[in-house]
């Protein structure tokens, strides 16, 4: 049994594939926030070692590594009523987060 369920009732393997649930749900196809801007991870250029842990929103937020990525997008996605992409509200449960 898991600890990772969403309010639409999706049951994650763990807090990565919830992560990734909500993601699916909430991000658009063109990336574009209700801000306006392009949320997605930037390619890593050439003035960064391939290796260094800094990831790089389009948006130019620098995230001390993936999971700080990941919650930056998050919260730039998901919309205030929480409901997703299929019209479900999508959210961690209490036993979730």
């Amino acid at each position: 049994m898991t600890d990772h369920r969403c309010l639409c009732g999706y049951a994650a393997a763990d807090a990565d594939d919830l992560a990734d649930h909500l993601a699916e749900m909430f991000t658009p196809d063109d990336d574009v926030a209700a801000d306006g801007r392009r949320h997605a991870e930037a390619a890593n250029g050439t003035s960064r070692p391939a290796a260094s842990a800094i990831r790089t929103c389009l948006c130019g937020f620098e995230a001390a590594g993936i999971a700080q990525l990941d919650a930056h997008l998050l919260a730039a996605f998901t919309p205030s009523d929480a409901v997703g992409r299929d019209g479900n509200r999508h959210a961690a449960t209490a036993s979730s987060a």
